[in-house]
């Protein structure tokens, strides 16, 4: 991966996550700890009830957080345990700071992390559909990694690797997002994760340098929309929102989840310029193309630059 990648993915990837010094039961009662790095050695066969956590855990210095004392072998499996069947998958992150003991540093974080990272990356290079990894643009690979660190190197999205074995930008920013029934925190990873390869297409066909990134991961989403670094692009629904709002009708943010502001802005819009309103919109693929090639021309008379 580029040296801009290695160094924006904990910055990329904390607020998605959070920086996590103790273990916690994830929303899919899995045994974690650090920036979303697995603990827990559950499979198909025995999800939820696997007592024994992943050989990882015993490379972290836990300490005793009142003593700062160290754990022991013994100390660290009760405290998995006790987490793992502890019930609190869906309950807030203090709520499940309380019931632990065992804390360990940044630094231990951070090395695992890293080592996360770099083995992430060794096994999606060695897939077929990502072979060209090393000459993807700095957004494409950042893209595939949030995917694998949210679901493993090893998932499986068929159309989204045909895209990639093809370099086809534009159906893997349609063909990467993750289920979000039940599991609602993988939304803004899934809009992030879009627009990356959106801009990964972008810089492809704009032929410049691959290796610095164009999304900047020290800004947030809103921030980046309004950077005007990259064109907007209309084919996303947080481009949608974007364009409304240059154009005067607010949705109550840049998020990329339709909700009552942006369907309000929606309608003011189509009213606005003479088109039929839609407020029952779900997703950006239920937007009329002749209301997302008024935004575009709306744009274009600003002169602010957009995609398609």
């Amino acid at each position: 991966m580029y040296d801009s990648v290695r160094a924006a993915f904990l910055p990329f990837s904390e607020p998605l996550e959070a920086r996590v010094h103790f273990m916690y039961l994830d929303v899919k009662s899995l045994v974690s700890t650090g920036v979303g790095n697995l603990l827990d050695a559950d499979d198909s066969e025995r999800f939820g009830t696997n007592p024994n956590p992943l050989p990882d855990i015993f490379t972290l210095g836990w300490f005793d957080k009142d003593t700062s004392v160290p754990a022991g072998r013994d100390e660290i499996e009760d405290e998995y345990r006790k987490v793992k069947f502890s019930g609190t998958n869906l309950a807030p992150l203090g709520q499940k700071q309380q019931i632990t003991r065992l804390r360990i540093s940044d630094d231990d974080i951070d090395t695992l992390v890293t080592g996360k990272l770099d083995s992430f990356e060794g096994t999606l290079k060695g897939r077929p559909p990502f072979a060209a990894f090393d000459d993807w643009p700095a957004d494409g690979q950042l893209g595939l990694l949030s995917m694998a660190w949210a679901l493993g190197p090893l998932f499986d999205f068929p159309k989204f690797q045909a895209a990639a074995a093809q370099s086809d930008w534009s159906t893997m920013a349609r063909e990467c997002r993750m289920t979000e029934a039940g599991n609602p925190g993988v939304i803004p990873r899934n809009v992030r994760n879009a627009l990356l390869f959106t801009l990964a297409g972008w810089t492809s066909a704009e032929g410049g340098d691959p290796t610095p990134l164009v999304y900047d991961p020290a800004r947030k989403l809103d921030a980046n929309m309004r950077s005007g670094v990259f064109p907007v692009p209309l084919e996303l629904l947080v481009g949608v929102q974007a364009a409304l709002e240059t154009l005067g009708c607010d949705p109550g943010g840049l998020d990329g989840v339709i909700g009552p502001g942006t369907r309000s802005a929606l309608t003011s819009f189509q009213t606005s310029a003479g088109l039929a309103r839609t407020p029952g919109v779900r997703s950006v693929d239920d937007i009329p193309s002749d209301t997302l090639s008024a935004l575009a021309a709306g744009l274009d008379d600003k002169g602010v630059r957009h995609l398609p």
